[in-house]
Order: C-alpha cells, then structure tokens, then sequence
C-alpha cells in the first residue's frame, strides 16, 4: 500500500488558497487512483464560483461531479482534468484518462467516471473535452442546418471552439465577432472569419451569445431578422440581464434557446448520455489547430489564486500543470 500527499485548490470569499490530504492506494474494486498531469481552467465558471457570484437557486443545478464544499463558500471547483492512472482497473492501469475532478495533484473516483482519451489526442489538447461537450450540447439545441448565417458573440474558448464546429457543417455561414481584435489571430489559425463590431450582424438565421455580458442579449435586439434564434452558452451567476421585450423580441419572434451542458435535449438523450458525448467530444478533438486555443505559459496549483485575481484572462484555456 502507497500513501500520497495530494494537494488542492479551495476558494473562499475571493481568495484561494491549498489543503493537503493523504490518498492511500488502498481502493475499492472499481476504483482508480489518478495521478494529475494537467487540469484546465474553464475562466468564466470558476470566476464566477471564485468571486462567489453563484446564486442561491443554482447551488445543486451547478454542483460540479467531485465538487466539495459549498457554493460563495469554501468550496473545491473545477472539472477538467487529465490523469495517469496509477492503480486500480488493469483496463486503465498506466492510461491517461480525462476527467471532470477539480484542480488536485492526486484523487480517487469509480473508474466508470474516468474515460480514456486516445493516442492520437495529446494530453493539453484533450482538457477542450468540457468545453467541446457544451458545443455539441449547443448544436444539439439550436439544430443549425445548410444554408444557415450564423454568428458567434465572444472569442473564448467556448465561442471558438462552437464556430469550429459549425464551420464543419456543410452550408452553415459562421462568423465569430469579438471586440478584441487580437483575436483575429487565434481565428485565423482555425479558418474562421472574424469581425470587431456587432454592426456586421445581418439576416442572421442563428446567433450564440458567448460572451459572458448579460448586456449583449440588448444589443442584439436591432440586429436580428424574423424568428431568429439566439442560442445563449453564456452563464451570468448573479448578473441580471435587462432586455426590452416590447421591441424587436416581441414583433420578429426572437428565439431564447438556453444551452447548458449538464443536460442534454430530449430528442439527443434517447441516443447519448453524458460518458458517450464525452467520447464523442474527444474524437473531435483530433484536429491539431486546436492546439491554437491553449495557452502556452502554464501556471502551477499555487498560482490559481493569482490568475483569478489579475483579470489578465486571454480567452485561452490556461493549464494547471503538476
């Protein structure tokens, strides 16, 4: 039997700090004990759960698989996560394996909460797989088709990596928009058309809001066309979104679809559930262009606290390494 010392992150009224625990190699049948390698940031969640901006409704609707504490508490967060797995199943025994634990040097799960990420998906890349399930779920919901112009509202993670999976489907126009034209860059690398300004929004048949700013959903009002569909990826915590209904969401019949990736739609879920859209996800993570969306300084466990508190968020997916 092996003891290890693990160390993990905990926030708590904006500040971050690190516990230490002893994980013993001493597991359950259908347990693994993981040894980190890297762990991913998902920026716009976990500031929201750093600056404890969670509302009260949300506590159980957001609760992370392996999240510990409470919400605007003390609470241990996050949910992308790539492992070796040390012992326990002989299936995955020496595996990398993804999974959806928070930012912890070493953990044990059930090995049916692990899965295994393929050879030719190299371990920083495979930390996208949440953010690409909430593309799919995405797509799922608002259900683009051939002939469809479509617009993307934000440049980080999530709003790329929606606009490269739309930019896969055969007749499908997409455009991302961001305000920061250093952006432009990082689209370039995926083949995307960019824009700087909301102005060059017209006879949109979809729009995801990917933003993060609960003022954008007013902003598009005079921007969109008879029954367009605004699909919102975005989650606000406590921010409020103000928009004024008795305007155009009202005369063109605007489309609200709310996309959240705990649950998938109705007419997907007869065919997947949450382990085989995982799969799924990390099949299309097979393309090395999305190396273009990870940032490349890495940060250690003990500079997480940092990292939230400088606001100095590129929209790349930043990498905990261990």
């Amino acid at each position: 039997m092996y003891n290890y010392t693990a160390q993990s992150f905990w926030s708590k009224n904006k500040k971050g700090f690190i516990q230490e625990e002893l994980i013993s190699s001493n597991i359950d049948s259908d347990e693994i004990l993981i040894k980190s390698l890297y762990s991913g940031i998902s920026y716009g969640t976990e500031k929201i759960v750093f600056t404890s901006q969670v509302p009260r409704s949300q506590y159980a609707l957001m609760k992370a698989p392996h999240q510990l504490g409470r919400f605007n508490d003390k609470v241990k967060y996050g949910y992308m996560n790539v492992g070796k797995v040390l012992h326990g199943s002989k299936d995955l025994l020496g595996q990398r394996v993804y999974s959806m634990y928070p930012h912890q040097s070493f953990f044990v799960i059930k090995a049916n909460q692990a899965t295994l990420i393929p050879k030719n998906i190299p371990s920083r890349r495979a930390l996208l797989t949440a953010n690409m399930e909430t593309a799919i779920n995405a797509v799922w919901d608002s259900k683009p088709t051939i002939g469809d112009n479509v617009y993307v509202i934000g440049a980080g993670i999530v709003g790329l990596l929606m606009s490269y999976v739309l930019s896969k489907i055969i007749g499908v126009k997409v455009i991302i928009i961001d305000k920061d034209a250093s952006k432009k860059k990082v689209c370039s690398g995926l083949g995307l058309s960019f824009e700087t300004k909301l102005c060059g929004i017209s006879n949109a048949d979809i729009i995801y809001e990917c933003s993060g700013d609960p003022r954008m959903l007013n902003s598009l009002t005079q921007l969109t066309d008879l029954e367009t569909r605004i699909c919102i990826l975005s989650w606000y915590g406590k921010q409020v979104s103000k928009i004024n209904m008795g305007e155009n969401w009202f005369s063109k019949r605007i489309k609200l679809i709310f996309s959240q990736v705990s649950n998938i739609s109705a007419y997907r879920a007869k065919k997947w559930d949450n382990n085989s859209r995982r799969k799924l996800a990390l099949d299309l993570l097979c393309d090395k262009k999305l190396d273009n969306l990870i940032d490349t300084k890495d940060i250690s466990i003990n500079q997480i606290e940092r990292y939230f508190k400088s606001d100095k968020n590129n929209g790349l997916c930043k990498i905990v390494k261990y």
